[in-house]
């Protein structure tokens, strides 16, 4: 455990003498979680998904502006820009610093019963501007979550699969699941 401690202090002393973002450690792995359904009112779903560097190993504590893409696994098409919500706040960002032992949230896909019983992709247009460019029709859609800082970029091992139902059903059928590339297709 002290090596342990001195080299969190090395890495501390490495990271001021690299400069601001950078370190001679290696970064750190990104864990891409399980959905969340996270609303305050019944009669709407709003899934996230959960962000954070895995604690526990020998690496950087921190990553310097970390921005977030959704990524279509249906069509192609360009990565779309998401926001971040740090854990317990309501406020999303397009970029934030990813620190060891911090969930950060990924709002995903939003939909409110009897109101127009489409998902919308709650990207960093429906957030920061309040307008949907990304309303999913009842059905099925595949995604992968992409975390970018400096030049590099980790996609999530797994991808997330978005069920949208039919108009009339309820919530309970809107959900967002982790599926393995074997179960995919």
């Amino acid at each position: 455990m002290a090596v342990l401690k001195r080299l969190g202090a090395l890495s501390e002393k490495m990271h001021g003498v690299a400069g601001r973002g950078a370190s001679l450690l290696r970064p750190p792995p990104i864990h891409f979680g399980a959905p969340r359904q996270l609303s305050a009112t019944a009669d709407v779903s709003w899934w996230h998904i959960p962000v954070l560097i895995q604690p526990g190993q020998i690496h950087r504590k921190a990553l310097d502006g970390c921005a977030v893409d959704l990524l279509s696994l249906d069509g192609g098409g360009s990565p779309l820009a998401m926001r971040w919500r740090p854990n317990r706040t309501a406020n999303t960002f397009p970029q934030v610093t990813l620190e060891e032992k911090t969930v950060y949230l990924v709002p995903v896909a939003v939909r409110k019963e009897g109101e127009h019983e489409r998902a919308i992709i709650t990207n960093e247009t429906f957030l920061a501007e309040r307008r949907s460019k990304w309303a999913m029709p009842p059905g099925t859609s595949t995604w992968k979550l992409s975390v970018r800082y400096g030049e590099v970029k980790t996609e999530s091992p797994h991808a997330y699969l978005l069920k949208v139902p039919p108009v009339g059903r309820s919530n309970g059928h809107f959900t967002l699941e982790v599926r393995y590339d074997a179960d995919i297709g």
